[in-house]
């Protein structure tokens, strides 16, 4: 839903703590990938996986490729599930995968993983956009990874650092196993969700109308306009598999509070403290963010939650386009 924007010299510095864990500690891949019991096993059972990992010659690892496979886009990702395949008809062959060679579970409880989660700066559940998961120095408190493609489906990619999506509880569960290889749903380090597809109130047939735009009736139910969406299909596929049409409606206590705001709080009203108060307010669009208490302009859509649901309930409200279901 909202993109993963990571600057340059943090990504830089992302990948290189990454890799050198990789070299260094003991489960890392590349000191695993050293061992023979780790050859032995993808030699004799993961061809397809030793041939690209190991050098055909020498049988050394292959270092350049192990690197690729774990600092891989998402264009490589998709070319290492073509050259490898899918594993979820043979879970012995997957959790030997994960249990001796990408020993994800070793990765999640070493200190890198909360370095990485600190320098991404992912605040907010990027998959809905609805709840905090904020990373603790201590590594007590942080996100969960969901692997975008599953881990139990493609087990050579659990440790593929972009592979891993930052993302809450609610959302890993609900996403669990599915193949975002034949169903995708938005890919959080390239795509978003942006201005395209819309979040829109929509009253109930014969519901107190004027009640509803002083924000003290529910009669009314949060949609989402996907019409001028580019990617809709996927769009719709992540609100179906993750829930977020449900979700998004048990929020309608909090759309009632912007709508109460927009109704108390006139655009003259909202110029006025601007006005008042420019040592607080930078524009027009911060007095906005304090009275809904979040921050609706794009580019901060993914430190709150629920930012984007009120900058488009906002843009509604303000052009007066309100239809029934």
């Amino acid at each position: 839903m909202i993109k993963i924007s990571i600057d340059e010299i943090s990504k830089k510095e992302i990948e290189k703590n990454f890799w050198e864990d990789a070299n260094s500690n003991t489960t890392g891949l590349i000191q695993v990938l050293n061992t023979t019991n780790a050859k032995n096993i993808l030699m004799n059972k993961h061809r397809k996986i030793y041939d690209v990992l190991y050098d055909a010659a020498t049988g050394d690892i292959n270092v350049a490729e192990v690197k690729e496979l774990l600092l891989a886009d998402r264009q490589s990702l998709k070319k290492y599930i073509g050259l490898f395949g899918n594993y979820s008809s043979n879970k012995i062959l997957a959790d030997e995968l994960l249990d001796n060679i990408f020993r994800y579970d070793r990765y999640s409880k070493r200190r890198v993983a909360v370095e990485v989660l600190k320098k991404m700066k992912v605040t907010v559940c990027p998959y809905c956009n609805r709840q905090y998961i904020f990373t603790l120095s201590n590594g007590h408190v942080r996100p969960q990874f969901d692997h975008y493609y599953p881990k139990s489906r493609y087990p050579y990619l659990a440790l593929s650092l972009y592979n891993m999506i930052p993302s809450c509880s609610i959302c890993n569960m609900a996403k669990s196993s599915l193949d975002t290889l034949k169903e995708p749903i938005l890919y959080p380090f390239v795509e978003e969700m942006g201005s395209e597809a819309k979040f829109v109130i929509k009253g109930k047939q014969n519901g107190n109308f004027v009640r509803m735009l002083q924000g003290i009736s529910n009669e009314f139910i949060i949609d989402l306009n996907t019409t001028n969406a580019r990617n809709e299909a996927v769009i719709l596929n992540q609100m179906t598999k993750l829930h977020l049409n449900d979700l998004y409606n048990e929020h309608k206590g909090y759309v009632m509070d912007i709508i109460k705001s927009k109704y108390v709080n006139s655009p003259e009203r909202i110029n006025e403290l601007f006005l008042s108060f420019p040592t607080l307010f930078d524009s027009y669009e911060d007095v906005k963010n304090l009275l809904y208490m979040t921050n609706i302009q794009k580019e901060a859509w993914g430190n709150r939650p629920l930012s984007k649901l009120t900058y488009d309930i906002d843009s509604q409200l303000e052009k007066g386009s309100i239809e029934e279901e």
